[in-house]
Parts: C-alpha cells; sequence; structure tokens
C-alpha cells in the first residue's frame, strides 16, 4: 500500500472573482480525479455557478456531479460594493431550479450575533474567531468551510460526504459534517486552489515576480 500520493495545488497572485474561471476549472478536475460527486460554490450573485452549469455541467464527463450552492442571508449588510453585487437574480434562480441546483441561504455559522446595546458582549464570538483563524490560509478559506457546514444543515451534504467547496478564488476537498458536528467531524482533505497573496483580506503586494523556467519568486512587502 503507497504510504502517499501527490495532487497539484494552484495558486493564485492575487484575490477575487478574477480567478474564478481557473478555480472552476480545478475543481472540476479534481472531481473527477478524486470520485466526488458534489461540488459546493459559496457565491454572492450566482455567477460561479452559472459558469458551472454553462462550462462544465454541460458537459458529459461531468453531468453526475450534483451543484449546491450557499449564499449570505437575507439583509445581509455590505461595506464595499453595490448590494446588487451581493444578491442572486431571480432569472438566476430559475435556472438553478430548472437544473435541480439548491440554494441555501442562512446565517453564516462563524457570523456572531449582534446584541441590542453596545458593549453587552457578543454571542457566538467563539466561532467568529474560528473565521478569523482560517483567513490566514485566505479570505475565502472561512467560506469554503461555512459552505459546507451550511450544506450539511440543510441536508445537502451528508455526515461524512466527501465534497469539494469552493469560491472565485479558493477550493477545497472536505470530508462535511453539520456545524454541530464541526470540530469534531470536519476534515480538510486538499487544499486544490488558493491564493498566495492575500491582496484583499491584508491587502499584501509583491515587490516584485520574478518567473523561473519550473516556478515563481515572490519578493513581498513587510507589513506596515
Amino acid at each position: 500500500m503507497r504510504s502517499h500520493f501527490d495532487y497539484p495545488t494552484s495558486y493564485f497572485l492575487q484575490e477575487g472573482k478574477e480567478n474564478l474561471a481557473h478555480c472552476l476549472e480545478a475543481t472540476f478536475a479534481a472531481a473527477l480525479a478524486h470520485r466526488v460527486s458534489k461540488i459546493v460554490i459559496f457565491t454572492s450573485a450566482g455567477n460561479g455557478v452559472l459558469m458551472a452549469l454553462d462550462q462544465y455541467r454541460s458537459q458529459e464527463q461531468y453531468s453526475h456531479i450534483e451543484l449546491v450552492a450557499v449564499t449570505f442571508p437575507n439583509q445581509s449588510e455590505f461595506t464595499k460594493g453595490d448590494p446588487s453585487e451581493h444578491r442572486i437574480p431571480e432569472s438566476s434562480l430559475r435556472i438553478f431550479a430548472e437544473n435541480r441546483v439548491p440554494v441555501v441561504r442562512a446565517h453564516l455559522p462563524f457570523d456572531p450575533i449582534r446584541t441590542h446595546y453596545t458593549g453587552h458582549g457578543v454571542l457566538g464570538q467563539d466561532f467568529g474567531l474560528i473565521g478569523n483563524a482560517l483567513r490566514i490560509f485566505g479570505g475565502s478559506m472561512s467560506l469554503c468551510v461555512q459552505a459546507v457546514l451550511m450544506a450539511s444543515d440543510a441536508g445537502h451534504a451528508a455526515l461524512g460526504e466527501h465534497v469539494i467547496a469552493m469560491t472565485s478564488d479558493t477550493s477545497i476537498l472536505v470530508r462535511a459534517a453539520s456545524t454541530s458536528r464541526f470540530l469534531t467531524d470536519l476534515i480538510v482533505r486538499e487544499i486544490i486552489c488558493k491564493p498566495v497573496l492575500l491582496t484583499i483580506g491584508k491587502a499584501e503586494k509583491a515587490q516584485s515576480i520574478i518567473e523561473g523556467e519550473t516556478d515563481i519568486q515572490l519578493e513581498l512587502e513587510p507589513p506596515e
């Protein structure tokens, strides 16, 4: 019996939706390689799910793969951008329904619950710290993990089922569990792709990028 195996991890030089096409490509390739039949996509406006349906699920080799869309809860507040960028249009929801793609919209497990009076403590703060810890891997790692928890809570991922969870720039292979069993049963098996520079979450910049024949070397600006 082999003691190890090799599987590639892709690294992006920036965070964000610019990586969505490559992230989808890496995700569906990994699903075939690992015989995973379910992909959980955390999406703001549904674009990733639409691309997955149009470019991949339409192909025979990927037609068996189930998709689950997970998104922000209603009445979420965002500090940046147009609010419509974080809402799935009705036209997209109809396409999801036609293709049997469930949409999970619920409170994010790692988000704290507001108190009525400032300074009276924050409910769920401990899980919020878990989300912050996961962001050392990139801003989307926390969303990928929460997407699996939410899909499992909603009955779309069974306990122990292996799924791939992705955002626009991060993809991971996960053994699923519900939120109540998160710390005991959920396992991140593999990182399929992620940003190497946290250009959004930690405002990182590269002073220079040196491209060699077989790899890339980065010279990074020190934190302020």
